[in-house]
């Protein structure tokens, strides 16, 4: 059966090597991967994981650095990895504090190859009404020129981790309801937001939403993929978020369910969200 992995993350080779400096450089990066050993990949990496694991394309997503120079060096890293390999699928990033500089990033790497944009996050203090009115920029050009875009959304109960933040999810849910053509991936179940797919209002709202399994291991017992099988199967794209976690973790429960929903999940949810053959 393909597999196409809907959230990677590569990093260019200055920022692995340089790790600690970027971490007291940027606090967004500090935010994630301040006092951590999780590992970081660069293109060649990517490509390793998915020759090993009969992968058969990765979304790259891109990291929104709150220092310029960084944020552009990682946007072109990954275009650059994509004209490598085609397998994979450069999304890039943008610093939503800097509403100007995030519609020309967005408009210089779309020219460049971009095929779409996150994962966004504002790991250092939280999506909230003022974040969201700088996301509306950057939804405003995704519209205009037909890319996707994929937000960090966590839960808002149980353990804390690196990179956990407070979410408004009335004002995510009306930004969604103000962008109703514009493709969302709300990443790791967007933080327990798809539940409310049951109320009628929010499944019509979020009729251009989908969601991603990233890190759902670390968060959700077994029993969710029985949820997202009854519920959103149509709606849910494989996502490992490599080189956090790999596939293996993911592909137990999801044999589990019906071929279809299988077929959905790991790869036919994705080839109609990203629009290719």
């Amino acid at each position: 059966m393909d597999i196409m992995d809907c959230h990677t993350h590569i990093f260019p080779p200055e920022v692995i090597s340089d790790r600690e400096v970027t971490i007291s450089k940027d606090k967004r990066f500090a935010a994630i991967y301040g006092g951590s050993k999780e590992r970081l990949i660069d293109a060649q990496g990517l490509i390793k994981y998915m020759d090993d694991n009969n992968i058969a394309g990765c979304i790259a997503c891109g990291f929104p650095f709150m220092d310029r120079g960084l944020l552009k060096l990682s946007n072109d890293y990954i275009i650059e990895a994509s004209r490598l390999d085609a397998r994979i699928i450069p999304f890039i990033a943008c610093d939503l504090d800097k509403r100007a500089l995030s519609v020309k990033e967005i408009e210089r790497c779309y020219k460049k190859g971009a095929k779409g944009i996150g994962e966004i996050g504002v790991y250092e203090k939280g999506l909230g009404e003022g974040e969201l009115k700088g996301l509306e920029h950057v939804a405003n050009i995704a519209e205009e020129v037909g890319i996707p875009i994929i937000i960090h959304v966590n839960e808002q109960v149980g353990h804390i981790y690196n990179g956990k933040i407070p979410i408004d999810f009335v004002a995510l849910t009306d930004f969604i309801k103000r962008h109703p053509f514009l493709k969302i991936v709300l990443a790791h179940l967007g933080g327990g937001l798809c539940f409310y797919e049951i109320m009628p209002e929010i499944k019509d709202i979020f009729r251009n939403v989908y969601y991603d399994t990233a890190a759902l291991p670390f968060i959700y017992s077994a029993e969710i993929y029985r949820y997202i099988e009854a519920f959103i199967s149509k709606k849910v794209l494989f996502g490992t978020d490599y080189p956090l976690l790999g596939p293996r973790r993911y592909m137990h429960a999801i044999e589990l369910m019906g071929k279809e929903a299988q077929g959905d999940i790991l790869f036919m949810n994705a080839r109609r969200f990203l629009g290719r053959g």
